[in-house]
């Protein structure tokens, strides 16, 4: 009898401990689980989020590395989002999500190192272009070929030196494998990029200073602008082995032409600045193709409110600056400025670049002041004062180039460089004229409430 009770109750505590294996799940710890399932976890964290999540094992630190994971954050990175498809030809790599995100943040706070690649005795309005190689800038009547080197810096030497104007060059573009060029003395001009090869020169072309000038068509249509009122536009010919630029169009703006640039898309557009001091709109926009007039914008400001600067973001959007202190943001469909930017110091503003998303830097007439912004937000990110040749010197930024990670400016005596996301002895090619941050606590930096410090 006891015998009998003893082998039911171990029977009875055999099927509770089975029943209570029926109903415990099994257990998977959280790294045990397959990375695309953690993948889709970790898509839902914050980036400082991710920061901490790298710190709890080598795995966890790979997959927060992910480039699927930073994808989202980089196309808005600021400066360094890499969208753009000329943007992202001039930057001599091709960035990791996570480091687009690294380097927005440093364009975002300021985080740059100035150095300063050439001085000149002499001053000039000098005007530079950039490629992934090659840093192309005007110093009187020459363009001056530097190579880059890696980091961003620039070659104290230069590769080549072109020749052909007989005064200073005002402006000139590097487009499809040419470098073309308008000056003082009426002349356009052109040479091979690749080699430096003189292509061709059109003497008296306008009858004023050639101003402006711009390529498109890959390479087979030249679009000048000049003092002389007008703005020509040349088609490129081949003649006995030759290049010849013709003649195809005149428009009459009616006022000194101070830029020209040409739009993407099906329907071309040559965007007009104009001095504005003649009762004409300082923005006049005509069709390439069939050289219509198409619309004025701008016509209700003030007079002498002429735009030194033009950049289309898209075929029907563009960005201009000038005289009035306001950098504007164009929209041609409601044919009216949809966002303004104001230089609050009552300076014009010479020149600007953008990463044709998020990011605008403007240059302005006094000081080597340089200001960033970000195009969401009506105050500037911060200022910064670009470090002239001789201490005590006032220049204005007369051009700027910028890429994922670097900015180059144009003073009247010197080139200078400032490198985002940068260590001290990272970049080569250039002297280091001041620290990363602000610890003297001088004047050089201007930080607002919207800018983020550390």
């Amino acid at each position: 009898m006891v015998l009998a009770d003893m082998k039911r109750y171990e029977g009875e505590e055999n099927l509770e401990e089975n029943t209570e294996d029926l109903t415990d799940p099994p257990c998977l710890l959280l790294d045990q689980m397959p990375t695309d399932v953690l993948l889709t976890i970790f898509g839902f964290l914050e980036r400082q989020e991710l920061g901490c999540l790298a710190q709890v094992c080598s795995r966890f630190r790979n997959l927060a590395y992910s480039d699927c994971l930073w994808l989202g954050e980089a196309r808005e990175a600021l400066g360094s989002n890499q969208t753009d498809s000329r943007a992202r030809g001039r930057s001599q790599e091709q960035l990791g999500a996570r480091e687009r995100v690294r380097l927005g943040r440093c364009w975002t706070e300021g985080d740059a190192r100035e150095g300063l690649v050439a001085v000149q005795s002499a001053k000039y309005m000098p005007r530079l272009q950039l490629e992934a190689k090659r840093l192309w800038v005007s110093w009187g009547s020459k363009i001056w070929c530097h190579p880059r080197l890696p980091g961003g810096g620039v070659s104290k030497t230069t590769s080549r030196v072109l020749r052909g104007h007989s005064d200073d060059v005002s402006k000139f573009v590097v487009e499809e494998g040419m470098v073309v060029s308008g000056g003082r003395d009426r002349s356009l001009c052109a040479w091979s990029a690749s080699s430096g090869e003189f292509l061709f020169a059109r003497r008296y072309c306008h009858g004023g200073e050639v101003t402006a000038v711009d390529v498109t068509a890959h390479g087979s249509v030249i679009v000048t602008g000049s003092r002389d009122t007008s703005v020509l536009v040349w088609g490129i010919q081949v003649d006995h082995d030759a290049l010849m630029p013709v003649p195809m169009r005149r428009h009459a703006v009616e006022d000194r032409v101070w830029s020209v640039a040409v739009s993407s898309g099906t329907q071309q557009m040559i965007a007009v600045g104009t001095a504005a001091t003649r009762g004409v709109a300082p923005l006049r926009l005509f069709d390439l193709l069939s050289g219509a007039h198409l619309m004025d914008l701008g016509s209700d400001l003030k007079r002498g409110a002429g735009m030194l600067d033009i950049s289309w973001l898209t075929p029907s959007t563009l960005l201009s600056c000038g005289y009035d202190t306001f950098t504007r943001l164009w929209d041609t469909r409601c044919r009216s400025a949809v966002r303004s930017w104001e230089e609050e110091y009552d300076e014009s503003v010479y020149c600007l670049a953008t990463d044709k998303v998020n990011c605008l830097v403007t240059g302005t007439s006094r000081h080597g002041r340089v200001r960033v912004w970000d195009m969401r937000a009506p105050k500037p990110l911060y200022m910064r004062h670009a470090a002239p040749a001789r201490r005590g010197q006032s220049s204005p930024v007369y051009s700027m180039g910028m890429d994922a990670s670097n900015l180059y400016v144009a003073l009247d005596q010197s080139l200078n460089h400032f490198g985002f996301g940068q260590q001290r002895g990272e970049e080569k090619g250039t002297r280091s004229t001041q620290p990363p941050r602000n610890h003297s606590k001088n004047n050089n930096w201007k930080r607002n409430t919207n800018a983020r410090w550390q």
